[in-house]
């Protein structure tokens, strides 16, 4: 090749490219040194070799060679042409045929009929090209799996049942899925970039204090109970798991929130906690003032509303008269003011407002949203905004009415209405039945006086449980007789009536003086009154207790002539000793006494002095210490014989 040749292949081969010139037929006439390393087959790259067996690339392309040769085409490339070596390495080159550039110099026309192929090593190129390819596609690849893990995530997020929110640091809402915009009452629009604390009935400290745990303890929280806020302003509650999310930036965090109404489970719980409240109220209080004072504060505490009224009625309602309701009870939560005072009076006519509806209806009734005054006839609170009440009643008639009353609005439970209704005929229930309960109690209590009254309190107790005759010995008693002198004559003087009450009122000051000594009267004959002391729980000392009631006996009856200005006078026996006690007989029995001690004490009182107090020796002997006596003497008892009997005077 000549030097010209040389020096304009230079030009546009650079250092990585290599030629061969071949003539029509194809026909190697010359090669640059390191052209093998581009061939197929290095050993066919020769001079007088055909180009084909060291490049086969150039099999059946004859006629292009032959359109440059004749300048039908300019150029001809094949690109990307891959060697692999015995190593294993791959070689990438690109082919290009051009004409001699010498052609058409007329000092050498053999030019005219010559190709020039130049190869160029673009393994570099390719490598890159290749490698940014793979990295292109593992991009778009990646790219189009984020796509889809996007859209996967996106659907799950839409169907998920359950609330999501996800949050910044500072509480701003950045991501909100289908269901709790439907849980909350909000669009998406509404919720994003606003703070989760429009939802959230949350202080902010308890917030902060929330969400610095999720990020310093790196795992969730569960089963997060928040009161939240619809946008009617309904509160409901919410149970959160919550997690912290790592964002790129140090020490920045997302929080996700997923949420799932628990509203409807606690109102079920708070319905079943109130019934059995209730129900243990009324099994533990022994009356109706004593269970009355709970039932506000249970059934208000445990369905968390702020004020409850208890009404009852005053008369029973007729055709005529409409009823006239008191308020008993009332109950106020924390959430109504202190300073706010119940309105006087605490008296209503149940003729409108809520207290009318369930007087007329018979039935609970709700009120979810106050628009107008207080609907609390002694409680002026214009924020209440919620109301609830139910009758308590029995089968019969309507007994009073349970109001209670929410600040936040509660929409209609009724469930809760029924729970109610249950409740109000189970306090109608408790109180007919305490009712009766009590008037039972009263009849027995009149009952057992009118026994004692008749009857000891041991022999009464005695006799309700014990059907055989009851009969006792007691070796010592005091017994005493008294029998008003001139009454018989004083009948004849005053009406009936009159002489009644006066005898009325002289035994019952005795009767008082039988309480006031501790001893037993046993029955009145006419104008007579018995009294023993000694048995069956009378004082040790019965016969000092005797005499002295013999002595009041005296004064009362000197108090009743000077009151009166009637002549009656009174005589006393009293004997002590040994008698029989009992009551006998099925219908009408009396508590008696039976015995000799109990027949002489009739005969001293009998054989006696009007005005004074006679007693036996047995009796003297008891006495003579402690009081002072004047001895009568010897007289003729009958039955008896000679007796010497005492007049008791005084207490020393």
């Amino acid at each position: 090749m000549s030097i010209r040749l040389n020096k304009l292949l230079s030009l546009f081969a650079p250092r990585h490219r290599e030629y061969l010139l071949i003539d029509k037929d194809g026909q190697i006439l010359e090669t640059s040194p390191g052209v093998k390393r581009f061939a197929e087959d290095p050993d066919q790259v020769s001079q007088g070799q055909n180009i084909c067996l060291g490049f086969p690339e150039l099999i059946g392309l004859e006629s292009i060679l032959i359109d440059i040769l004749d300048e039908r085409q300019d150029t001809f490339e094949l690109k990307g042409i891959t060697r692999c070596s015995d190593t294993g390495e791959s070689l990438y080159m690109d082919l290009y045929v051009i004409k001699h550039p010498l052609a058409f110099d007329p000092s050498n026309p053999d030019n005219q009929n010559q190709l020039i192929i130049l190869l160029e090593d673009v393994t570099e190129r390719m490598v890159l090209e290749q490698t940014l390819v793979q990295a292109t596609n593992e991009t778009s690849l990646l790219v189009s799996r984020l796509s889809a893990s996007k859209a996967y995530i996106d659907q799950i997020i839409t169907a998920m049942a359950d609330a999501l929110l996800v949050t910044t640091l500072s509480g701003t809402i950045k991501t909100v899925n289908r269901s709790a915009q439907l849980l909350f009452g909000y669009d998406e629009a509404e919720l994003i970039g606003k703070s989760i604390r429009l939802i959230l009935s949350l202080a902010d400290d308890l917030l902060s204090e929330h969400q610095h745990q999720l990020c310093v303890e790196p795992k969730s929280i569960n089963n997060w109970e928040v009161v939240c806020q619809k946008k009617t302003g309904e509160k409901i509650m919410v149970s959160f798991s919550c997690s912290a999310i790592q964002m790129e930036t140090e020490g920045s965090h997302h929080f996700i929130y997923i949420g799932r109404d628990i509203t409807e489970r606690q109102r079920t719980q708070k319905r079943i906690a109130t019934q059995h409240a209730i129900t243990r109220i009324l099994s533990d209080s022994g009356t109706i003032k004593e269970a009355m004072p709970k039932i506000l504060p249970t059934i208000g505490e445990t369905l968390a509303w702020d004020l409850g009224e208890l009404w009852t009625s005053e008369s029973i309602e007729t055709d005529r008269v409409m009823p006239q309701l008191r308020c008993e009870h009332t109950w106020i939560s924390h959430a109504i003011p202190e300073s706010m005072s119940i309105t006087q009076p605490l008296i209503a006519s149940p003729t409108g407002g809520l207290l009318g509806q369930i007087w007329t209806s018979r039935s609970p009734e709700w009120v979810s949203d106050i628009t107008s005054e207080s609907p609390s006839p002694i409680v002026p609170i214009a924020e209440l905004s919620s109301a609830f009440g139910f009758p308590i009643q029995d089968e019969e008639q309507i007994l009073g009415v349970i109001t209670f009353y929410c600040c936040d609005v509660q929409p209609p439970d009724q469930e809760l209405m029924q729970v109610m209704a249950a409740i109000g005929n189970q306090l109608g229930q408790f109180i007919k039945r305490k009712q009766a309960e009590a008037a039972l109690r009263q009849e027995q209590e009149k009952s057992e006086q009118l026994l004692l009254n008749i009857l000891p309190e041991p022999i009464a107790e005695r006799l309700k449980h014990e059907s055989q005759i009851i009969a006792e010995d007691f070796a010592e008693v005091s017994v005493l007789f008294a029998d008003i002198v001139g009454f018989t004559q004083l009948s004849s003087s005053i009406p009936p009536i009159t002489l009644l009450n006066l005898l009325n009122q002289i035994f019952s000051s005795f009767d008082e003086l039988c309480e006031q000594h501790r001893l037993e009267k046993i029955k009145t004959i006419g104008d007579a009154y018995m009294v023993v002391g000694g048995l069956p729980r009378s004082p040790l000392n019965h016969a000092h207790a005797i005499a002295r009631m013999a002595l009041d006996m005296q004064g009362a009856i000197t108090q009743f002539r000077d009151q009166t200005g009637q002549a009656f006078n009174m005589r006393i026996g009293i004997n002590t000793g040994p008698v029989v006690a009992g009551v006998i007989g099925l219908k009408k029995f009396s508590y008696d006494l039976w015995g000799d001690t109990v027949n002489i004490a009739s005969r001293m009182e009998s054989q006696g002095i009007p005005g004074r107090i006679q007693v036996t020796a047995a009796t003297y002997e008891k006495l003579k210490d402690t009081f002072e006596f004047e001895q009568r003497g010897m007289i003729d008892v009958k039955g008896r014989g000679k007796m010497t009997t005492y007049f008791l005077i005084a207490v020393k």
